[in-house]
């Protein structure tokens, strides 16, 4: 998966060295929460998929993906979210993103709009077909065309993709044997050159094709943060 890794840029509260001649220290502080959603999702309007690493499932995706495989479906759909991972420590009280996470047990998933509003979250022992009911609700909400039945047309494209691999694969140690037995003006060979390229401009458009279906239209593309009016949203912490 496509993960963004967000991180926040501490600044300093004390006068500048160059005023007082000392040196100040940046202070760690938790942003507000509305401050930290405009953060993590900057300029990217998409719905946030948020993952809390946790020392089971630091440096994997574990939390949202089966072991057992099965993902290809819950993969299509991500690409549609603006995808954060945040580490272990942002639990800790003065991490700048922990009003993230203000549930005495916290999720380690959870799904919401840009801004942080109408949060879902994921639990771990969901089912698969109740993560994927959930997704599609959020997708439902902010995108323009229907999730479902796109992901199933992409599902068909992928499918489409393992048969075209393997035939251009074959084509192309049949051609390479032809050239090898029989030279460059075999007959067979120009066969074997024709279908080569068909089925190589057949693989470009199921590319195109996916290409098109993986614009949803997002509904809220120029939706602007409103103006938040903190202390420490303006101190930058």
């Amino acid at each position: 998966m496509k993960w963004n890794y967000p991180v926040h840029q501490l600044v300093n509260l004390a006068a500048s060295a160059q005023d007082s001649g000392t040196v100040s220290k940046a202070v760690r502080r938790a942003l507000d929460t509305q401050v930290a959603f405009y953060e993590i999702a900057g300029k990217d309007r998409r719905p946030l998929l948020v993952l809390r690493e946790c020392r089971l499932c630091n440096g994997t995706d574990d939390a949202l993906l089966s072991r057992d495989g099965g993902n290809e479906r819950t993969l299509i759909m991500t690409r549609w979210f603006n995808c954060v991972k945040l580490p272990i420590e942002v639990l800790e009280d003065n991490h700048p993103y922990g009003n993230l996470f203000p549930e005495e047990h916290p999720p380690h998933l959870f799904v919401a709009r840009w801004d942080g509003s109408e949060p879902l979250a994921l639990r771990g022992d969901m089912s698969r077909a109740e993560l994927t009911s959930h997704l599609y609700t959020m997708l439902d909400r902010e995108y323009k065309n229907p999730a479902e039945k796109t992901v199933k047309e992409i599902e068909k494209i992928l499918s489409g993709y393992d048969v075209l691999d393997a035939k251009i694969a074959r084509l192309e140690i049949a051609v390479d044997d032809e050239v090898e037995k029989s030279g460059p003006d075999s007959r067979k060979l120009k066969k074997l050159t024709n279908s080569l390229k068909e089925a190589r401009t057949e693989l470009a458009d199921l590319k195109k094709q996916e290409a098109l279906l993986s614009e949803l239209g997002l509904k809220n593309a120029d939706e602007q943060p409103t103006q938040v009016n903190s202390p420490v949203a303006n101190a930058g912490l």
